[in-house]
């Protein structure tokens, strides 16, 4: 019997917009993945604290993935009052899930940054990495990032859930290019977001009057 397949998204998803849920999709639909696990970040460790509180963020996370059973909206990082680390939530999944297959799910502009995130080796070492791309974004990635890619790049879905862990795969699936920073602009700006955000996100923000009174802030 071939293992669990799971999932993990994290972010600030402050607010969760289309571009988050269709790095979700495609994740989902491209890795056959049994249950994608989207775990908003508490506390960060390498930009500013979200606008919108943990709360809000969590709330605004299950009304746009109610929809779908394959997504879970994971709270660990929301409980834990430290900083979040992503080696200790795949740490604290790894023992929740033993026996199943863990991949990381990362746009490419967020695995530009990967060798500066805390302990990232210990990272591969307890999950497989899906790297997908924003379309006409380039992204320069550093010569130890390359070298990881010649190491552990695989070019097939089957080939990653060969491994355990430490390996990745490139997608080139997506098709929207959105950034939280972006729709916070448009709030604040009080633009049309249709494009951008969710009916029930929107309307949450609405009604909570968020995304009023702030800065760009973080992507």
């Amino acid at each position: 019997m071939s293992a669990r397949r799971i999932g993990v998204l994290g972010g600030m998803f402050d607010p969760v917009h289309l571009g988050h849920l269709e790095l979700a999709r495609v994740a989902l639909e491209e890795l056959a993945l049994d249950e994608l696990r989207m775990v908003p970040c508490h506390l960060p460790n390498h930009r500013a604290p979200a606008a919108a509180s943990t709360q809000a963020r969590l709330t605004m996370l299950s009304l746009s993935t109610q929809g779908d059973p394959r997504i879970v909206v994971d709270d660990r990082e929301c409980r834990r009052q430290e900083t979040s680390y992503t080696v200790d939530t795949l740490h604290s999944l790894r023992a929740q899930f033993p026996t199943a297959t863990l991949v990381l799910v990362l746009g490419e502009d967020a695995f530009a940054g990967f060798e500066r995130w805390h302990h990232w080796q210990q990272i591969l070492e307890l999950a497989n990495v899906l790297v997908v791309s924003r379309p006409d974004i380039p992204v320069e990635l550093s010569k130890t990032l390359l070298a990881l890619l010649d190491r552990c790049q695989v070019d097939r879905v089957q080939d990653l859930f060969e491994h355990s862990c430490g390996a990745v795969l490139r997608s080139t699936n997506m098709q929207r290019n959105i950034s939280s920073t972006a729709v916070r602009e448009a709030l604040l700006a009080r633009r049309d977001t249709a494009a951008l955000l969710p009916p029930c996100v929107q309307d949450y923000i609405a009604v909570h009057g968020l995304y009023t009174d702030i800065g760009a802030g973080a992507a």
